[in-house]
């Protein structure tokens, strides 16, 4: 949204932008109350969001919250709410090149350096079921392009 919008003031600048170049815009405002709505209700249940993730995880054969011996649960939790804090957010926005260029790019470095690649994999697939049982199944089509994202940057 924001480089659009960067764009749009660029390119028509000392004129008036045309209709085909304010769609985005307008697109936006159209999605803006139900952008909205999931991110409040994603701020307002992230603790139940986070503790449902971590639960489904938890029943799963492989443990992901292990290094070894050592127990990363802390560490697991606060990535994942700073990531998933994140995600809603460039869903409220809009903008998911900020949030690959600005934190994803940058976590992926971290999941490769501590061969975290098949934990990320299950984890922000995971979530991206989660946060449907929160959401309804509209606000979930504008949440989901960001988790998925997270999913395919964070797992590759």
């Amino acid at each position: 949204m924001f480089k659009q919008l960067t764009r749009l003031s660029i390119d028509a600048d000392g004129r008036y932008a045309s209709d085909g170049e304010l769609q985005f815009l307008q697109d936006y405002l159209d999605s803006a109350e139900l952008r909205m709505s999931a991110y409040e209700k994603a701020r307002e249940h992230e603790e139940q969001i986070i503790y449902r993730w971590e639960a489904v995880k938890h029943g799963l054969k492989q443990d992901t919250f292990h290094m070894g011996e050592r127990d990363v649960t802390e560490i697991c939790r606060r990535d994942m709410t700073n990531i998933f804090r994140c995600s809603v957010t460039a869903a409220l926005f809009n903008d998911l090149d900020r949030l690959r260029e600005g934190l994803l790019i940058w976590y992926q470095t971290i999941v490769r350096a501590y061969n975290y690649t098949q934990y990320a994999k299950i984890s922000y697939q995971v979530i991206q079921d989660v946060i449907q049982e929160f959401l309804t199944p509209e606000e979930a089509r504008l949440v989901l392009p960001a988790l998925k994202l997270d999913h395919t940057i964070l797992s590759s």
